[in-house]
Formats: C-alpha cells, structure tokens, sequence
C-alpha cells in the first residue's frame, strides 16, 4: 500500500540575538518633528485667520483697497498691464519650415518645425539651450 505523505510547515525557532522585524510603525505627534504647539486659545486665533486670509472676501477686500487708493501708483502702472515674460515683437512666433506633422527632410513625426541645429546651437525662437 502506498502511504501519504503530509508535509507539516517548519518553524524555526529565533536566535536569542535575532528580533524579528516590525514593520508596523506608530505615528505619534510628539515624535515627529513639528513646531511647539501653540496654547488652545492662539491656536484657535491663528486657524480663524487663516480661514479669514483665504476667504475670497479677503482676496476681493484687497482688490477694492487697491483701486480705491489712488496713491499706490504702481498698480495703474501701465507697464504692470502688459504680458509679463513675453517677448519683444523681434522675437516672433517661429515660422515654420514646413506643414503638417512629418517632416520631409527627416520623416520625423511630430518634432520641431525649424531645424533646431542650424546654426550649431540647439535654439528655439532665439534662446539657444546646451545639451
């Protein structure tokens, strides 16, 4: 007759020098690096604040303030209306080499539309990046 084998798990009985690892971790907010907590009362002030300072009718508050007073010349400025980070009109809109999206030079799809290495520098509408 044939006789069946039952294999039973091993457990190996720890080293006395070995732990085994925990990976569970407890979060306590006294461990973790933080500000000292602020007494219950200023604690209450300061996120009464910062609900007040985030509002919209903060934000709209402030924007009337501005146009109202007419001292803060600054912020009729004509030279604060225009495009911020925007170029001179010498620095046009590239003009493209051709149309469509594969380049006839190269075959590549969906890649620059001037050469970028045409004069030796890896340049877009003027500002040459190394690479």
């Amino acid at each position: 007759m044939l006789k069946r084998y039952v294999l039973k798990p091993v457990y190996l009985q720890p080293h006395l020098g070995f732990r085994p690892a925990t990976f569970a971790r407890t979060f306590m907010s006294e461990r973790g690096p933080s500000p000292p907590q602020l007494p219950k009362e200023e604690q209450e002030e300061f996120e009464r604040l910062q609900r007040i300072a985030q509002s919209q009718e903060a934000i709209d508050a402030y924007n009337k303030e501005i146009e109202e007073d007419h001292t803060k010349e600054s912020a009729n400025s004509p030279f604060l209306k225009t495009d911020i980070g925007g170029f001179s009109p010498e620095f046009s809109k590239t003009i493209p080499e051709f149309e469509g999206d594969v380049n006839p030079k190269t075959g590549e799809r969906g890649g620059p539309k001037q050469d970028p290495l045409r004069y030796g520098d890896y340049s877009f509408n003027g500002r040459v990046t190394d690479f």
